[in-house]
């Protein structure tokens, strides 16, 4: 979701054109007045509509051209008044039979916290490998031959093994579990990421910034945002200002402290990668440390396309993650 994909890149072409046609209308006349009745140039006489510096023309006036002043500014308000408030409902107003996954984000000094409300599995896709599980083992897949290495973790548990290049079943005593965080992630002979799938439970937490907040694509993600205490202790504390800024989405909403129930951020990423997130509310002496990245990826067996009505991914997701649990 570039910010020239969002309803407000598309809102701001809107305002700056009628701004622009306005602007050409008022300078253009101000500048004729300027030029044509300046003090020093002798009035036209043999014009009866003529107009004299510093006397108002309450002889002769144009009440169509009058009125017209007062119509068209207040039609064209009304009607970017109407767009404005258009863009909002498309904002926050999502369709109902749209798919959501909710998230909860907490903005701490300073760091950001992803709570996962819903559970997520993915995939990357197009590297050539692919991860299924059976009966509790797992079983990995290439469509090359080359020499890498499979890292699995199941809850606590790490294992490395050896891959050739051809089928490799491994882990046959793990017993796999929706309910614990898991991961399979295959290295190059280089130690290069080159391909992941990972299971993220209900009430998992990802913290900024060695972890990013990883959300499905084209889906509306809802975002419950709150504000807390370093010190959850002292009920004095009850958090500073922060704001959650994804700069190039173009999108931004703030965490209030002391607001038991947050505030909300809606959205529908429908672009797979990797894009930086930005504190953008002065919130303490280490403000400027406090970023992280936002990773859009495609649930297990899907892409993120959207033109073509097939959700397509990008092998270059997953590239700055090390799967770190928390």
């Amino acid at each position: 979701m570039p910010a020239e994909d969002t309803v407000f890149y598309v809102l701001y072409d809107k305002f700056m054109f009628w701004s622009i046609i306005v602007a050409i209308f008022t300078f253009g006349w101000l500048f004729t007045a300027i030029l044509r009745y300046r003090d020093g140039v002798e009035p036209d006489t043999t014009n009866i509509d003529h107009i004299e510096v510093g006397a108002f023309p309450v002889d002769r006036h144009n009440t169509t051209l009058e009125l017209m002043f007062y119509i068209v500014p207040t039609f064209l308000v009304v009607w970017l008044t109407v767009m404005a408030l258009g863009s909002n409902s498309a904002v926050w107003n999502f369709d109902e039979e749209a798919e959501t996954f909710d998230i909860t984000v907490n903005a701490y000094q300073w760091y950001f916290e992803f709570v996962y409300e819903e559970s997520l599995t993915w995939e990357d896709t197009e590297t050539g490998f692919d991860v299924a599980w059976s009966a509790g083992s797992m079983q990995v897949t290439s469509e090359g031959n080359t020499d890498s290495t499979v890292e699995v973790k199941m809850g606590t548990i790490k294992t490395e093994l050896f891959f050739n290049g051809t089928d490799i079943t491994g882990i046959p005593t793990a017993t796999y579990s929706p309910f614990q965080h898991n991961y399979v992630k295959v290295f190059d002979a280089e130690g290069v990421l080159i391909h992941t799938w990972e299971h993220i439970p209900v009430g998992h937490k990802l913290i900024t910034p060695s972890n990013p907040m990883i959300i499905p694509c084209d889906e509306v993600i809802i975002a419950n945002m709150h504000s807390k205490p370093v010190d959850a202790s002292d009920t004095r504390n009850v958090g500073v200002q922060h704001a959650f800024w994804v700069p190039e989405w173009g999108m931004k909403e703030d965490f209030v402290p002391g607001l038991e129930s947050g505030t909300t951020l809606g959205f529908i990423p429908d672009d797979a990668g990797t894009f930086p997130i930005r504190c953008a509310e002065y919130c303490g002496m280490q403000h400027s440390i406090m970023t992280g990245e936002v990773m859009v990826v495609a649930r297990e067996g899907m892409t993120c396309d959207l033109d073509t009505g097939v959700k397509k991914s990008s092998t270059s997701s997953a590239s700055n993650y090390d799967g770190g649990e928390m």
